[in-house]
């Protein structure tokens, strides 16, 4: 269940906002506080109670309230009196003060489009002898209860008996609303939020931090479950040992006591907590990591988000950080933004930030534009993309790669990431034998802001340039990967630049088993090089992470690993290269490179 719009109203600078649309990764462009990290607390706010009077609009009326409502998609098809009557799960959280401003007060409402007549609405927030005495005034037979008598049967049959009333939109508290769309629906699962603002939660103690390892832990009792009962129930022993002794002192006054008895209650989850310290090589002693500065756990999250990618046994979070960039050289950027886009095939992911590289990794329709002129944000998300990519452009203060202007390159080849003009340099040095020194590498695909000041600019001084992106076939979302790289082929073509894309699903299923193996001469004996599957269109990345790194704790890297392109000869260049035309794809893009 992802979540589909955010509605704020009275939220720090946030007067109204309505049906802020959101897809996979979001991300969020403007100056200092225009209002970008709004919408990250404002998420907070909804799935945390992390709330206090200081996020309180400042012009808010008397008598108003905060609210925060969020429209989910829903990850399939649930009864429509639970939805909106667009199919979306609406619900509203609204805080309020009571007196003098403390605590704040949290309460919670769904919204659906609800039977006209009242006496028969908010049926999922109906308990089941509510359910029978709507269908009994309906005078519709049915059974109270039973094998296979569900409440979502009784709702289902509630919804057919009033259809002729209509239906209007309705607001009721959500007490037992989502214990019962948990009950009706085994599949239903309601998203986490992970909030890694600019410094509070890079900290290892941080709550967001450690729940994030709550699996581990859980995994680690689980395996100890002997010898955690074994523990409760020494504890169980010795407290009914002294409470025996309690027990006979107080007979004195109360003589008819017989005993006191015990119940041990462990909750093992919450009692484990962690810390971290670092061993370096140069060092005699153990470093706390809270002894690092900023850049240093910043390099913790590239490797937090790169382990989580791996992982991968999370549904349904949701993820808001804050200047990613922050402290982290541009290589590093990427290597963080593609742990991301791995995540973003099952979590959303909310970024504030000031980089076109994080700017760029988002379609254009999810990049909103934060402005705030007389102390109220705005954002601009919809309308033209166009105008959406030059404010990003203006607010980020791009500039173009200056390089361009040097009249030695005669031709510029724009790719997806640092990695792929390393990946490109390796192919031209391995079947061509060098590199022409008028051929220009920049990493700034175009799905990337950045690309578009840099095509602008080869526009203008007439110099020619190509563009190539993986063809993602056989990506969870391929449907709308593809239909992104049509749309970027026809914005690349419209300013006079070359389009091309991979073959195959990205640059790691252009790997040679031959030379990984090479790479591994003495593999332990659980790890089969030979069952890993290098396709056309399969995920490599899955296959080693599953046969080699999840089997044996050994040091290969699974994406982007230069060192299996350097290993490989020209010849298995070719045979991993895409037969076509009596050609490779590599080939045919090599020369199309070439060309004067």
């Amino acid at each position: 269940m992802k979540i589909h719009d955010i509605s704020i109203k009275n939220f720090r600078g946030i007067q109204l906002l309505e049906n802020l649309g959101c897809g996979q990764i979001n991300t969020y462009v403007g100056k200092n506080d225009s209002g970008k990290s709004s919408i990250l607390k404002a998420l907070s706010a909804f799935f945390n109670n992390d709330f206090t009077e200081k996020d309180v609009y400042y012009g808010i009326e008397d008598g108003e309230f905060t609210e925060i409502k969020i429209r989910f998609e829903p990850d399939f098809q649930i009864n429509d009196l639970a939805t909106d009557g667009e199919g979306k799960i609406s619900l509203i959280k609204r805080f309020s003060f009571s007196g003098s401003r403390g605590k704040a007060k949290a309460e919670l409402f769904y919204e659906c489009n609800d039977i006209i007549t009242e006496e028969h609405q908010n049926c999922w927030g109906k308990k089941e002898a509510e359910l029978n005495n709507s269908l009994q005034s309906l005078g519709v037979e049915h059974s109270r209860s039973g094998r296979g008598v569900t409440n979502i049967g009784k709702i289902e049959q509630i919804d057919q008996a009033t259809e002729a009333a209509g239906r209007t939109l309705v607001i009721h508290p959500a007490d037992e609303f989502i214990k019962n769309i948990n009950k009706a629906y085994e599949d239903f699962e309601f998203p986490e939020f992970s909030l890694f603002d600019a410094e509070q939660n890079l900290n290892v103690g941080s709550t967001d931090f450690q729940n994030q390892f709550k699996p581990i832990a859980t995994e680690s009792l689980n395996n100890n479950s002997e010898l955690t009962e074994q523990i409760e129930t020494n504890v169980k022993t010795d407290l009914e040992n002294e409470f025996n002794e309690i027990t006979r002192l107080m007979q004195k006054n109360v003589p008819d006591l017989e005993r006191i008895n015990t119940d041990v209650n462990c909750n093992w989850k919450n009692l484990v907590k962690f810390d971290l310290s670092l061993k370096f090589s140069s060092d005699a002693f153990d470093i706390p990591i809270s002894h690092k500065g900023t850049g240093f756990k910043r390099l913790l999250m590239v490797a937090y988000f790169e382990y989580l990618a791996q992982k991968q046994n999370k549904r349904n979070q949701i993820f808001g950080i804050e200047e990613p960039e922050t402290y982290l050289h541009p290589e590093l950027q990427f290597d963080l933004l593609s742990s991301i886009i791995t995540l973003s095939d099952d979590s959303q992911f909310f970024l504030t930030t000031h980089s076109p590289i994080f700017a760029g990794a988002t379609d254009d329709s999810n990049i909103v534009i934060v402005r705030k002129p007389n102390h109220l944000s705005e954002y601009h998300h919809s309308g033209n993309t166009h105008d959406i990519l030059n404010m990003a452009i203006s607010e980020l203060g791009i500039r173009p790669n200056y390089n361009l202007l040097n009249d030695n390159y005669r031709k510029v080849v724009f790719v997806e990431g640092a990695n792929d003009c390393t990946f490109w340099r390796i192919a031209f040095d391995k079947i061509n034998g060098s590199i022409p020194d008028d051929i220009l590498f920049v990493p700034c695909g175009g799905s990337q802001v950045e690309f578009f000041v840099n095509a602008d600019l080869c526009q203008k001084i007439n110099r020619r340039f190509i563009v190539i992106v993986d063809s993602d076939k056989g990506a969870i979302d391929f449907a709308s990967k593809q239909a992104n790289n049509d749309a970027l082929k026809t914005k690349v073509e419209s300013v006079n630049g070359e389009f091309e894309i991979l073959r195959k699903r990205e640059i790691e299923n252009y790997y040679h088993l031959e030379a990984i193996k090479r790479l591994i001469p003495n593999p332990p004996s659980t790890i089969n090089l030979d069952s890993i599957i290098i396709g056309e269109y399969n995920d490599v990345k899955d296959e080693i992470q599953s046969k080699i790194l999840d089997v044996e704790r050994i040091n290969f890297k699974k994406k982007n690993n230069m060192q299996i392109f350097q290993e490989m000869t020209r010849d298995e260049w070719i045979e991993s290269a895409f037969t076509e035309s009596d050609s490779t794809d590599i080939q045919i893009i090599i020369d199309k490179i070439l060309e004067e």
